[in-house]
């Protein structure tokens, strides 16, 4: 008396989105429950397979797992069905590996589209068709290749797996296109500009950041981690590019946002090929702001400051460092150079008339430089998606042709109209983006110009440093004996200076085109 039959039904799918679509593992197990129903076989038990990559099949779960099952149960009489032949193995090797392996054990394979059958021929027609099934995998693998990589050359991240601080999004113009994921994208964005910055010296800092932001979500080892901060770090995707080496698809900018510019992801790179600490400048001390800044009388040599021991308490000096110069090591105090420097910057007023007019003449340049540039950006931006659409059309002709050759003329004509897309993209990542608050950023100038002292007085290191530049033309001289030399003001204050004693009517006729006399007036 024969044993009775019982099937095992296995299925497998390599990504996410089969498992959505009508060859999803739900699919496959009813079309062969229905083939087991024909054929009057009980089903013991269905394995899914969900595993991505070719190989060993015994690198598969539910693959494992069914041989396991099969040697726990040596007496029964199985039969392994699957919805097709391309279901079965990944390649033509270990197609035939598995067949010998389950033919060891007594195990039968069968599918509702394929006749098994224990012949030469039939055992030919079947490596042909285990054949043609890798044949079609490499192929569609290389068309997606193709694609994917005239999609880079074009500018744009092609793929799906997630980086942090940035989304999909579909893009009406773009397709799918990166957009800034919030709030990772601004934790990155603080922990990049801090790294190269020197605000935190090393990776682990970066890392310790990061965990009190809440970055990290899975608990991983201490090298996980440092191994994800390398990785944010030395990402030029950060900085508005696209770069994949693999591909030999050499950088170009990306059309997505930027977390970081250029020059600070260069400063990175250069912070990580050095491999050392940087430390602070010693002039960045907000005790003497005006270290840095101060020269000596004598010798132009920027004077140096530090803090004398009184009998109560501490006093601040500068001093002279050269030791060819005639007052070296004398000391200039500190109180008595603050209090000149007050006096000095307290003289740096523009009148609200001068101001209000520099304004209107800034904002008038300001919006007809706008209106050019809106419209050359508008006249590239069109050029761009007409290059693309043409790329597209390329890579769509790439896996249709008869020959190696034509697909080869067909790549380097995508090659050639990615560089000119490049081109194009770095002229116009040059223009002001639209969503620039002009408005406020002029406010913010101007409230350093309108009243510098106040700044001075009331500012951060950093907002101080600001104003020199901002007030002055060069370094200030100090003198012992007499204090400040001749200070030489900023281009911006001496226009001032130029407004202030010029017909306000004659400056608006040169600066606003289109002003009438109604609105003169004299500053």
């Amino acid at each position: 008396m024969s044993k009775e039959t019982v099937a095992l039904i296995y299925a497998r799918v390599s990504s996410e989105r089969q498992k959505k679509e009508g060859n999803g593992l739900d699919s496959q197990e009813q079309r062969c429950r229905v083939y087991a129903v024909a054929k009057n076989y009980g089903v013991e038990k269905v394995f899914k397979d969900s595993f991505t990559g070719g190989g060993d099949f015994m690198q598969r779960p539910a693959m494992r797992e069914l041989i396991e099952h099969v040697d726990t149960h040596p007496h029964k009489n199985y039969v392994v069905i699957f919805d097709d032949l391309k279901r079965f193995a990944r390649d033509t090797v270990n197609h035939i590996k598995l067949r010998r392996s389950l033919d060891k054990r007594g195990v039968k394979v069968e599918c509702p589209n394929f006749s098994f059958e224990d012949t030469p021929e039939g055992e030919f027609i079947e490596t042909i068709l285990a054949a043609q099934g890798q044949l079609e995998r490499e192929q569609n693998k290389r068309q997606v290749v193709q694609k994917q990589k005239a999609r880079l050359e074009a500018g744009y991240w092609t793929f799906n797996s997630q980086v942090p601080g940035y989304k999909r999004n579909n893009d009406p113009v773009h397709r799918w296109l990166l957009v800034r994921d919030e709030p990772k994208a601004s934790i990155i964005e603080e922990a990049l500009r801090g790294f190269a910055s020197g605000r935190f010296y090393t990776q682990t800092d970066v890392k310790e950041f990061l965990e009190s932001k809440g970055f990290f979500h899975k608990k991983q080892s201490e090298n996980v981690y440092l191994e994800q901060v390398h990785r944010l770090l030395t990402r030029v995707l950060y900085a508005g590019f696209i770069e994949y080496p693999k591909w030999e698809v050499a950088r170009r900018r990306g059309h997505h946002e930027a977390i970081i510019d250029l020059e600070t992801f260069e400063r990175i790179q250069e912070r990580l090929r050095k491999g050392f600490i940087a430390k602070p400048r010693l002039d960045d001390n907000p005790a003497f702001p005006l270290r840095g800044f101060l020269k000596c009388s004598e010798c132009h040599t920027l004077l140096t400051a530090s803090y004398s021991k009184g009998r109560t308490k501490r006093y601040g000096y500068y001093r002279c460092k050269n030791k060819e110069c005639r007052i070296y090591g004398k000391s200039i105090s500190m109180s008595l150079v603050e209090r000149d420097f007050d006096k000095l910057l307290k003289s740096f007023k523009p009148k609200k008339s001068v101001v209000q007019l520099t304004k209107e003449i800034a904002t008038n340049i300001w919006q007809t430089s706008m209106n050019a540039m809106r419209s050359e950006r508008e006249v590239k931006n069109k050029k761009i998606k007409e290059i693309e659409d043409e790329i597209d059309s390329y890579a769509d002709l790439i896996p249709t042709a008869r020959s190696p050759t034509i697909q080869k003329v067909y790549e380097k004509k995508i090659e050639k109209l990615s560089k000119e897309i490049e081109e194009l993209q770095n002229s116009v990542a040059l223009f002001v983006p639209e969503n620039f608050d002009f408005g406020t950023a002029l406010e913010e100038v101007f409230g350093y110009v309108e009243s510098p002292y106040n700044i001075w007085t009331s500012g951060a290191l950093d907002d101080k440093k600001l104003v020199l530049r901002l007030a002055f033309a060069e370094h200030l001289s100090v003198d012992p004996e007499n204090g400040f030399g001749t200070a030489k003001p900023s281009i911006a204050y001496e226009l001032f200076e130029q407004f202030g004693s010029t017909n306000s009517y004659d400056v608006k006729m040169k600066f606003l085109p289109g002003t009438s006399r109604c609105g003169h007036h004299t500053l």
